[in-house]
């Protein structure tokens, strides 16, 4: 099952390039799965558990430009035991300029532990074959990484799940990016950031990758991974 969303990229989501920014192409493909999940509710009434990111894998060959019409789509590819794997299309005048491959877990909310993933539940989401499936983590290059910013989580950064959004850990580490273009974006969310968390961000270029960890009270939270 695909579903889309139509929507135009306002000047407000975009930096001193017009281009939008990166954080705002995550939230635009994470409201077409919100999108979905509104399509799906009756049938998933009795679902005991919510939806969690764990990865993303995001190919750009094309970041949108302000005022661009876009068409972002998202499917169900895959579930294995306690993982869903999903994607998200976003094109621009029928062309294919951003795919992003994602992994999510199922977590209960009271134990906070991942549940296994039914095979009816995934037939509810309906599965579209033939894509590739995100399979490794990002890996964690060793090296001098040098401190480059510190952020306290903030009210508005909480999503329904009471953590900070995953779109934010992006914005936070795209104070430390220039204007290049970005062709790839890889992120593992280790940990969950909360309220009033101070999280430190580190930062390690080398070649054309950035790599960022951040890091709360000595626990690494998340790993980005930046391919220019």
């Amino acid at each position: 099952m695909k579903v889309s969303l139509n929507t135009k990229v306002m000047n407000v989501f975009c930096g001193t390039n017009s281009k939008i920014r990166l954080n705002k192409l995550f939230d635009y493909m994470l409201e077409c799965s919100m999108k979905q999940e509104e399509i799906l509710k009756e049938k998933l009434k009795d679902l005991n558990g919510n939806w969690v990111i764990y990865q993303w894998d995001v190919d750009i060959n094309d970041m949108p430009d302000k005022f661009d019409d876009l068409t972002i789509q998202t499917y169900h590819t895959y579930t294995r035991k306690f993982y869903a794997f999903r994607n998200y299309d976003v094109f621009r005048n029928g062309e294919l300029i951003v795919r992003a491959k994602t992994k999510w877990l199922l977590v209960n909310p009271e134990k906070k532990l991942p549940m296994r993933i039914t095979d009816e539940l995934g037939k509810i989401y309906g599965r579209e074959d033939g894509y590739e499936v995100l399979e490794k983590d990002v890996e964690l290059m060793d090296g001098n990484y040098e401190k480059c910013g510190e952020y306290t989580v903030r009210k508005t950064d909480i999503d329904y799940n009471f953590h900070a959004n995953n779109a934010r850990y992006i914005e936070w580490i795209e104070n430390y990016l220039d204007d290049d273009t970005i062709k790839k974006v890889e992120v593992v969310y280790k940990k969950e950031l909360k309220l009033n968390e101070t999280v430190e961000i580190y930062k390690l270029v080398e070649n054309s990758n950035i790599y960022f960890k951040l890091i709360s009270n000595g626990v690494l939270k998340t790993i980005i991974k930046i391919t220019k």
